[in-house]
């Protein structure tokens, strides 16, 4: 099997935090892999930072967040993609523990989740992101998923504004092996914490609620949108 990883991170006015970030992907991996980064109409200069950094390419798309994860893996040069927030904390050589005894280009593979805050309702999720299956699943974790497998299953759902991470994640269970990586990466709760933790996590249970359920597309995205 490759050890490159083709990194896909998406991005919406990350200013502030992007540098951070990059220089913490390159330094937390083994060795030099491919990174992507897909701006999603941004604003506030995010894309000329980008720009200025050696190694890193940028692309723009629409901001949705599945319309941009699928412009990346679409310009992939690797057989593995992985996906990865930019207010991810990533364990040490993650990319080791991410391509290591990979036998089939069926399994995909995320981490478990910690917050870098001390919340009830996020130990909860924390703990949650540590079974496997496919309720527990979400693009906080990170997910690698070889090339093939993902241009087979459709890559992710345009149609969908929100949880199009947990929609691929269901189609990876029915037709690949997914695997939870003993390691956790850490999240920031910044986004938590601007519309409230526990209203947050209520919004996303709702909307697994709704996807379990069988709801289309329509019915899940004015939902969303009316938080």
């Amino acid at each position: 099997m490759s050890e490159q990883l083709s990194i896909i991170v998406p991005v919406h006015n990350e200013s502030k935090h992007i540098l951070h970030f990059l220089k913490h992907l390159q330094t937390q991996a083994s060795l030099q892999h491919e990174i992507i980064v897909v701006d999603g109409e941004s604003n506030d200069g995010t894309v000329s930072l980008i720009k200025n950094q050696k190694e890193i390419t940028v692309i723009q798309a629409k901001k949705r967040r599945a319309i941009q994860l699928n412009e990346g893996a679409s310009c992939a040069k690797n057989e593995w993609l992985f996906f990865v927030h930019s207010d991810t904390i990533l364990p040490y050589h993650f990319d080791r523990l991410l391509l290591k005894n990979l036998k089939s280009k069926k399994t995909a593979r995320c981490f478990s989740l910690n917050f870098d805050l001390d919340h009830f309702s996020l130990k909860i999720a924390a703990l949650g992101s540590r079974l496997n299956i496919a309720w527990c699943r979400g693009g906080d974790q990170t997910l690698m998923v070889h090339k093939d497998l993902f241009s087979d299953l459709g890559g992710f759902d345009e149609h969908y504004n929100i949880a199009e991470d947990l929609l691929l994640c269901r189609k990876i269970y029915r037709h690949g092996n997914f695997e939870i990586l003993p390691k956790s990466v850490i999240t920031s709760v910044r986004k938590f914490l601007k519309n409230g933790v526990f209203k947050t996590q209520l919004r996303h249970i709702i909307v697994r609620i709704m996807i379990f359920s069988g709801f289309n597309s329509n019915a899940v995205n004015s939902y969303y949108e009316k938080w």
